[in-house]
C-alpha cells in the first residue's frame, strides 16, 4: 500500500498556462510503500519544501526539473540502483540518472 508522505511545490520563476490562473507553480506528491519510515529509506535531510529551478530547454510540453528529480533519487536510491520511469516524456529523469550515476529504463509513447 503506497502512503502519501510529503509534498513538495515546484516553482517553475515564471507563468504558464491557465485556463482561469496562471499557474507559476506545480505540486509533486510523495509517495512511499509501508512501512512510512523515513529512517534508512531517506539518506538526505535538506530538500526544501518549496524547490526553485527553471526549465532552460523546452523539448516536450510537461518538461521537469532535472535537479529536483535528481535530489529526490539520491535521497531513496544508491549508485548503480535502478530507477524506472515508465512515462518519460522529456527523459529528464534519465538526465538526473545519469548526473548521479544511477541506471535507467524509461520509455515514452509518442505521438
Amino acid at each position: 500500500m503506497l502512503s502519501v508522505v510529503d509534498m513538495l511545490t515546484w516553482d517553475k520563476g515564471r507563468i504558464g498556462l491557465g485556463y482561469r490562473t496562471r499557474h507559476r507553480s506545480e505540486f509533486c506528491v510523495i509517495l512511499q510503500k509501508e512501512p512510512r519510515r523515513a529512517k534508512g529509506v531517506w539518506t538526505l535531510r535538506n530538500i526544501p519544501d518549496v524547490w526553485q529551478e527553471k526549465i532552460p530547454r523546452k523539448t516536450h510540453p510537461h518538461n521537469k526539473p532535472v535537479d529536483l528529480q535528481g535530489e529526490l533519487i539520491e535521497a531513496v536510491t544508491s549508485p548503480g540502483d535502478l530507477v524506472v520511469d515508465p512515462a518519460a516524456g522529456s527523459f529528464s529523469v534519465l538526465d538526473a540518472c545519469r548526473m548521479r550515476g544511477r541506471n535507467f529504463p524509461g520509455c515514452d509513447v509518442s505521438v
